[in-house]
């Protein structure tokens, strides 16, 4: 094991280390290093792979064999003290080498790590209090169940409320009778439900019949740009009516495969409950680190800070390019300058990596650690963690990465629970919590 002569922390974020690899180290490289080599090596007289060191030696040069036993030895002796080091390294810079033998390596290294952080024991988190309706709110859920099997039955009567209505229609100017949608004698579906259409419309489509025609007028709607200021003239046909049908509770058993009406609602209370519970953590936790940022003040290391502000910059940019627009154009519309801009991203990527490194050190302060049995249980038992498996699944995502962003979710969440049983939490009233 490589010999740690010197060990010095320069800055938070800047650390020397002195290191000695031994002799036996480095014989260990060596061997490795040649038998390497000795696989693939040919010379006359010598089958493939059993040419003996002292040629391969001869022909490839001692001191070309001693300058790759040192670079896999430097190599392997910085893992392995990274590996112990139970620290973010972010970089490895001016690797000094100051003795090189078979006998022994000597060598100093700069290394960019992330600061250890001293969280205090005695933060006190205020949450205000979560008041849920178990009954009411199983009841809300069981309809809403009911109503993701519902189906659709024609009927010939009125329009009533909730109803799916096939409709042919035409939105025109009123003034100048210029036509702005519909029109071109397609069928739409649409749900005759007062929010999901143009104010005004519902209060004409409900009591309408089959085959019914109306034409009526209605101020256009502030939030839609081709509609506001305008008076609009509307005409409309009903095409057919369906009556939304709810299962019954026999047919929504057998829907979501459940047994009884009791076990049912016994999993919608107990998902309830986690997921009342997976947020009373989540406001603790939030609180929690928002105490830290204040509390404890730390170096950030620049070259993930610059990294950071390059990718937020980037991810914005993005957004602009989907949004068919430029940075010049977001920078007028916000009155903002290029300065100011650049000061946001770079307040973004601070706030980010404050909290990323709090993080860090609140695993290594609790020892947080994961396995695979941990997750199995997650996967099993805790509805959020189900949920982001399923969000998962929707994207196109490799498995490696799969199970990348699963265990970092998971081990998110233990943090959450160690930290709730851990933390001092005061429950005010949520009036009281909002001022």
């Amino acid at each position: 094991m490589p010999k740690i002569l010197e060990e010095k922390d320069r800055t938070q974020t800047f650390k020397e280390v002195k290191i000695e690899i031994p002799k036996e180290e480095i014989d260990e490289v060596y061997f490795k290093l040649m038998r390497e080599i000795q696989k693939d090596f040919v010379a006359p007289g010598f089958r493939k792979g059993k040419v003996p060191f002292s040629i391969i030696e001869n022909k490839l040069g001692k001191t070309y064999v001693f300058q790759k036993v040192v670079e896999k030895a430097l190599d392997e002796s910085i893992r392995e003290y990274i590996s112990n080091l139970q620290r973010m390294v972010i970089s490895i810079n001016n690797i000094k080498l100051e003795a090189a033998s078979y006998e022994k390596i000597v060598y100093s290294v700069a290394l960019e790590v992330e600061p250890l952080v001293d969280i205090p024991d005695d933060i006190q988190v205020e949450i205000g209090k979560i008041e849920v309706d178990l009954e009411q709110e199983v009841e809300k859920r069981f309809s809403q169940i009911k109503d993701q099997f519902s189906s659709f039955q024609e009927v010939q009567r009125e329009v009533k409320d909730g109803d799916r209505v096939d409709i042919y229609f035409e939105i025109k100017d009123a003034n100048s009778g210029s036509l702005l949608a519909g029109g071109d004698n397609n069928v739409y579906q649409v749900m005759a439900i007062k929010e999901m259409l143009l104010p005004g419309i519902y209060e004409h489509l409900i009591g309408m019949k089959k085959e019914e025609e109306k034409e009526f007028e209605i101020d256009g709607p502030e939030n839609i740009e081709q509609y506001k200021n305008r008076k609009l003239k509307v005409k409309v046909k009903v095409s057919n009516i369906f009556e939304k049908r709810l299962p019954n509770d026999e047919e929504l058993l057998k829907l979501v495969n459940y047994k009884s009406m009791e076990e049912l609602k016994k999993d919608i209370k107990n998902v309830v409950q986690q997921e009342k519970e997976n947020l009373r953590k989540d406001l603790i936790f939030s609180r929690y680190i928002a105490l830290i940022k204040e509390k404890v003040d730390f170096e950030l290391p620049e070259s993930l800070l610059k990294r950071e502000k390059e990718l937020q910059r980037n991810n914005f940019l993005e957004i602009l390019k989907r949004q068919n627009r430029t940075l010049e154009d977001y920078l007028k519309s916000s009155n903002l300058s290029q300065e100011e801009f650049e000061k946001n991203m770079e307040n973004i990527a601070r706030e980010n990596i404050k909290r990323a490194i709090i993080i860090n050190n609140l695993l290594r302060k609790y020892g947080i650690t994961l396995d695979n049995l941990e997750i199995e249980y997650y996967l099993k038992n805790d509805v959020e963690t189900q949920r982001y498996v399923f969000e998962l699944s929707q994207l196109k995502l490799g498995q490696e990465e799969i199970n990348y962003r699963l265990s970092q979710f998971v081990i998110m969440k233990k943090l959450k629970d160690e930290i709730s049983k851990k933390v001092k939490v005061v429950y005010v009233e949520q009036s009281s919590a909002s001022k």
